[in-house]
């Protein structure tokens, strides 16, 4: 089967804490070193690349020019390299994460090899706790809406979807616009309670978005985000999440809201892992937070969205297949103005993750991408087909 220690890296890694990969003791500080680095070839086909749409991330790049892409670039994860340091000082578990995240890519396959590399800097926290307080965690990292359902996909260790983009981006965006929203990585301030038997419970504060863009606005609110837990040991796990900000409108703009809600769980049986995901909000978007998730007014739209996904294992091979659709719904004032935005995106990955090492996964994948629009004039809808073939490698 595909290493355990593989995949705990890979979701230790997303999630900001260590692998315990590189370790050294420092006066009373534990010092470790872990990372990852991974590249895939992929070769995307647009059929058609669709319409400049309102809410529409696109499929292929550039809007409408429908032009097939090849590009050599990082998966769903980045490259990544994670300090953390770990203590226990008058009873307090004590951390600090900082990562580098730099991608592969240059620019978009600048003319003449030289491009930008493209990177970020993902995780930089501190935390702080034990088991009877909980523990508090102060910086920037992983969101918790949205967070298992990409811990989840199985394109966490390849790529689906956004390969068309030729490395425009940083990674690449899995089931990210096609079944879930991208958690992010934010600033936030965080506690997550002592568990309850195979309950854990986290809430917190978080860095506001300028949801209305360029409009006048006050972010005289914080975002807040909540997540359920409940542990089903080596069968799986359950969870909720929510999220919600406000933003007062200043002038003559309106109060803008975000809010949502999802549910989802995996269960292992044997060797056969099934796994779901559903999300609902208004103002939400349906890629990441917030985009998308309002009209030219301000009047906030919805959207719902879910992810399926079936894996299962064969010695040192997994194969796995995933579907998911994201909706967004008009408003009275999209249909009034008559302009072009997105309806669906629908997408549909067949994969296989080989474990060479205990360290090394070889990984290839099938993607299919459809986009449909609604109002303005009638435009195609966006297709595309891409194979991704790679590795990806923790240490």
């Amino acid at each position: 089967m595909i290493s355990k220690k593989l995949v705990a890296a890979s979701i230790l890694a997303a999630m900001g804490t260590s692998a315990h990969a590189i370790g050294f003791k420092a006066g009373e500080w534990e010092m470790d070193l872990s990372g990852s680095v991974n590249a895939y070839y992929n070769t995307t086909s647009c059929d058609n690349a669709g319409a400049v749409a309102s809410g529409a991330l696109g499929l292929c790049g550039g809007a409408g020019t429908g032009q097939d892409q090849t590009s050599i670039q990082n998966g769903l994860l980045p490259g990544f390299i994670i300090f953390t340091a770990s203590t226990k000082q008058a009873g307090y578990d004590l951390k600090a994460v900082i990562s580098i995240d730099p991608g592969t890519t240059n620019n978009n396959g600048a003319a003449g090899g030289v491009g930008q590399n493209v990177g970020d800097q993902r995780r930089v926290f501190l935390q702080f706790g034990n088991e009877s307080m909980g523990t508090i965690k102060a910086g920037r990292d992983i969101g918790l809406f949205g967070q298992n359902a990409i811990l989840n996909d199985m394109s966490l260790l390849a790529v689906g979807g956004g390969s068309g983009y030729n490395g425009a981006l940083n990674t690449t965006l899995g089931g990210i616009g096609s079944g879930y929203i991208y958690t992010e990585f934010q600033p936030q301030i965080t506690y997550t309670a002592p568990a309850i038997g195979n309950l854990t419970l986290s809430g917190g504060v978080f860095q506001p978005k300028d949801l209305n863009g360029a409009t006048a606005q006050e972010n005289d609110s914080p975002g807040m985000q909540a997540l359920a837990s409940y542990s089903l040991g080596d069968k799986g796990k359950l969870w909720a999440a929510l999220i919600n900000q406000s933003q007062s409108g200043v002038a003559a703009a309106p109060d803008s809201d975000l809010t949502g809600f999802e549910v989802g769980g995996t269960v292992n049986l044997g060797a056969l892992a099934l796994t779901g995901n559903y999300f609902t909000g208004e103002g939400l978007g349906t890629t990441l937070i917030g985009f998308g998730g309002r009209d030219a007014a301000g009047a906030e739209r919805d959207s719902d969205g879910y992810l399926v996904q079936a894996t299962y294992k064969v010695g040192n091979t997994k194969f796995g297949i995933n579907y998911g659709s994201s909706t967004l719904d008009s408003t009275a004032g999209d249909r009034a103005a008559n302009a072009i935005m997105l309806e669906e995106t629908n997408q549909m990955v067949l994969g296989v993750y080989h474990n060479l090492t205990p360290s090394l996964t070889i990984a290839g994948e099938y993607i299919t991408n459809e986009q449909t629009y609604q109002l303005g004039a009638p435009a195609a809808k966006g297709e595309s087909n891409t194979i991704a073939v790679g590795a990806i490698l923790f240490f």
